[in-house]
């Protein structure tokens, strides 16, 4: 026997009142354009608008204000009518602003032409999952002993902070959540944040890469960055971790300043033994140690030992000009010895003139040279030495009746 069939009405009758009675889920109806046409008691549970409130609304009211600014309610109405449907789960607001976390089912109703009408829309509130989710992960997050950070990638702008990192920047947590890294001026070295930016942009893993970061009392530490990149709310973020390196390198630079230390052979002549590949900061560290010793020792005569040195850069070789000015200031002439055909061939590829040194191939002929200008009385002069861009080099550090 073939059952009967309802009337349509009928089954309209009881889709409106299957929807009326769903509590925990928000269904409605928007217009091609977006406005709410229709809500249900379960909408205004979640939402917290009456019905008289939000119909003839846009739904845009409904997302953060970052969203709408960059057209993602308009964004999503595109995708549904395209593809038949959008779903997503992110954060939504409910009357007053107050967030929730919400799963977003939005479906294109279309006529008999297939022409878009409206918009059917479900949107079910997922806030206490979430909470339970993101509980584990910030209890970790936050007793983690490595100081951790979550930034935006767009602004640079702080989401997240450890209780590690907040003591190592020595910033109270509620003055770097929603301010910028440029705002706070964390990072004396801009470029160095903006590297790090790029290159979690750009898919790649960062580890290790070694910066500087400014506390709140103006103190720098030399750090380790390492980070990778995550999506907090779609908004793509930044998850750094940071490893403080200070002390570490301060015992790294006593262990080399004790591993190159400044001989004094006799009265008024010393040595600099260098060994190993010379950084900047190494290069500084040498060049304040043998000014130490020249006033210390009062020293004439200073030979540079360059045999364990392989090749210079740019920078290097600037510090070296400067340390044979500085010395000339205090005093004392240099002579640089054991300079290796890779080191010298390095200086003439960057520019500098070998000429402007009193250079000698051992450090036996440098000890010579320079017993020789102690026997015999000298007035320093005021050095003119600068970095190889085209002046000239005094050459007043070269003894009298020598050429070098």
């Amino acid at each position: 026997m073939k059952a009967k069939q309802q009337p349509a009405r009928d089954v309209g009758e009881q889709f409106r009142l299957l929807v009326e009675s769903m509590e925990d889920y928000a269904i409605f109806l928007l217009d091609p354009q977006g406005n709410v046409a229709s809500w249900n008691p379960g909408a205004e549970r979640i939402k917290g608008y009456r019905a008289e409130e939000i119909i003839g609304r846009h739904f845009s009211v409904f997302y953060p204000s970052e969203d709408v600014d960059r057209g993602k309610p308009q964004s999503e109405l595109q995708v549904a009518a395209r593809d038949g449907r959008f779903e997503e789960e992110g954060w939504r607001l409910r009357k007053g602003g107050t967030r929730f976390w919400a799963d977003v089912v939005l479906t294109a109703i279309r006529d008999e032409r297939g022409r878009v009408i409206g918009f059917g829309k479900v949107t079910r509130d997922l806030t206490e999952r979430k909470w339970g989710e993101e509980e584990k992960f910030g209890k970790m997050f936050r007793l983690c002993p490595v100081p951790l950070a979550i930034v935006t990638l767009a602004e640079g702008r702080f989401v997240e902070a450890n209780e590690a990192y907040v003591r190592l920047v020595g910033y109270p947590r509620e003055e770097l959540i929603g301010r910028t890294v440029a705002e706070v001026n964390i990072h004396p070295q801009a470029e160095q944040r903006t590297a790090l930016m790029k290159a979690i942009e750009s898919g790649q893993k960062v580890r290790n890469v070694e910066g500087v970061l400014r506390s709140k009392s103006g103190e720098e530490r030399s750090v380790l960055h390492s980070a990778e990149l995550i999506e907090v709310g779609e908004n793509p973020c930044m998850v750094t971790a940071v490893q403080d390196v200070t002390e570490i390198k301060r015992l790294e630079d006593a262990v080399r300043e004790a591993s190159t230390p400044v001989l004094r052979v006799r009265e008024g002549l010393l040595i600099l033994p260098l060994i190993g590949v010379i950084d900047s900061h190494r290069a500084r560290q040498l060049t304040e140690q043998l000014l130490k010793a020249i006033r210390r020792e009062r020293a004439r005569a200073v030979v540079i030992d360059l045999t364990g040195v392989p090749s210079m850069n740019l920078t290097i070789a600037n510090h070296l000009i400067q340390t044979v000015d500085a010395s000339r200031l205090l005093g004392a002439r240099v002579i640089l010895t054991g300079l290796s055909s890779r080191a010298a061939e390095s200086l003439v590829s960057i520019g500098v003139n070998l000429g402007q040194f009193v250079a000698l191939g051992d450090l036996q002929s440098g000890i010579e040279e320079a017993e020789q200008w102690l026997k015999a009385p000298w007035k320093p002069s005021l050095p003119t030495a600068t970095a190889p861009d085209g002046e000239d080099f005094d050459q007043a550090n070269s003894p009298a009746g020598t050429n070098p």
